[in-house]
């Protein structure tokens, strides 16, 4: 206690030598600036990616079941499957089937993702309220259909886009879905024997939400099932609804408990990990050139403590004749280092917050040109607050430690 408070005087007391007081003065603040840009630079990462995961909450289920293993679901292995979604509290779920196919209209043909879905769909995804033109399938469409039939669909704006390219009129009813024979064997003498081929007719597009639904085509779950010769039980994908308030961290954590390790429980963070991976991987680079910057700005208090051991070589010498012991007087030392140290961090994340609170409030720095301006996002997070203030603390402290060792050693 008594080094604490020795250790406190020395650092806000006038030395003789007032440049010990501006070196220390200055580098609490180099401290302070590098802990600042540290939580300012933190929060518009985050901020980043949660403005890039609002622009899914349309696109994507709040919660999606993949098999951990291949690419289709067996519905009749997961007897426990009802049960944990009844007990999580889902609201509603939808069945999907996920397959590439080659759409061909016009004497021309593009390439295609293709989504089979069943009357829950809409429920469970919003994307029925971006409906541009026509309607969404219907849960009679969605239903049993027989061979031969026209198949009805929904279409992303990017395949809208070609199929009007390819036509001045809107799209033939002698719309066609192939898609590749996934079972049976085929003749090599009838090459069209390789494939599965669908009538479809467009009743709806959907407006332009991603790249992903752009170019994805929805049909009813039965017509892709026959068409790709799955079972009624095989699915690719189940997504989840929840009512509104629900904490989905804790019900991912129960469903993946529940639901053993056949299954995977996706966030809509993790359903689309490419999204923010990038963002991630530069606030990670980022933070190491910080890093860096606060190694030099470290050694400022190295340099402050010297100038400080020098100017109280005299204090040093009374307290050992009074009793006190080498160890005794590193540590008061070592403490007016740390206190250093805490001031600037301390003072850095007072000042990034209040940099961070009132960008979020007045969007003073913007990015982008024309219409797309917008102020630069920010996300607060306290795990990053948290090793903010540990990374900057400790790196300064552990470096200040140097000159107290080296001038007890040299005494």
């Amino acid at each position: 206690m008594l080094s604490f408070r020795l250790a406190l005087r020395y650092l806000f007391s006038k030395t003789r030598l007032h440049a010990v007081n501006y070196v220390t003065a200055v580098s609490a603040l180099a401290l302070a600036v590098v802990s600042m840009a540290l939580v300012c630079v933190l929060s518009v990462y985050n901020g980043y990616v949660e403005l890039i995961l609002e622009g899914t909450e349309q696109t994507d289920a709040e919660i999606l079941l993949r098999p951990s293993e291949g690419t289709i679901l067996d519905l009749a292995k997961l007897p426990q499957l009802e049960p944990s979604l009844k007990s999580a509290g889902v609201a509603s779920y939808t069945l999907l089937l996920e397959s590439k196919g080659l759409l061909r209209a016009h004497d021309q043909q593009w390439v295609v993702d293709v989504l089979g879905i069943d009357h829950h769909f809409s429920k469970v995804f919003a994307m029925a309220d971006s409906i541009a033109s026509g309607k969404v399938l219907t849960e009679a469409e969605t239903g049993l259909l027989s061979d031969g039939d026209t198949i009805p669909v929904n279409i992303g704006a990017g395949i809208n886009l070609s199929l009007a390219s390819s036509h001045r009129s809107s799209p033939a009813p002698d719309t066609e879905l192939l898609f590749p024979r996934r079972l049976g064997f085929i003749n090599p003498l009838a090459p069209s024997s390789a494939f599965t081929s669908l009538s479809v007719q467009v009743v709806g597009q959907y407006a332009s939400l991603s790249l992903e639904t752009d170019h994805t085509l929805y049909l009813p779950l039965p017509a892709l099932r026959s068409a790709l010769d799955y079972s009624p039980n095989e699915v690719s994908a189940i997504g989840l609804r929840f009512p509104s308030g629900t904490n989905l961290s804790s019900i991912q954590a129960k469903l993946a408990k529940d639901l053993g390790a056949s299954i995977r429980v996706l966030s809509r963070e993790e359903q689309h990990p490419d999204l923010s991976y990038l963002i991630r991987m530069e606030k990670v680079m980022t933070y190491l050139i910080l890093l860096f910057i606060l190694l030099l700005a470290a050694f400022n208090v190295a340099s402050s403590l010297t100038m400080l051991l020098l100017e109280k070589q005299e204090d040093t010498r009374i307290l050992t004749s009074l009793g006190a012991k080498p160890s005794m007087v590193g540590a008061i030392f070592r403490r007016v280092g740390f206190l250093i140290s805490v001031l600037g961090s301390a003072s850095g994340l007072v000042l990034g917050l209040i940099v961070c609170v009132l960008q979020q409030k007045f969007g003073l720095i913007t990015a982008g040109v024309g219409l797309s301006l917008q102020p630069l996002p920010i996300a607060i997070h306290w795990d990053d607050l948290l090793l903010t203030f540990l990374t900057v603390t400790l790196i300064s402290y552990l470096i200040s430690l140097y000159p107290t060792r080296l001038f007890l050693r040299r005494r």
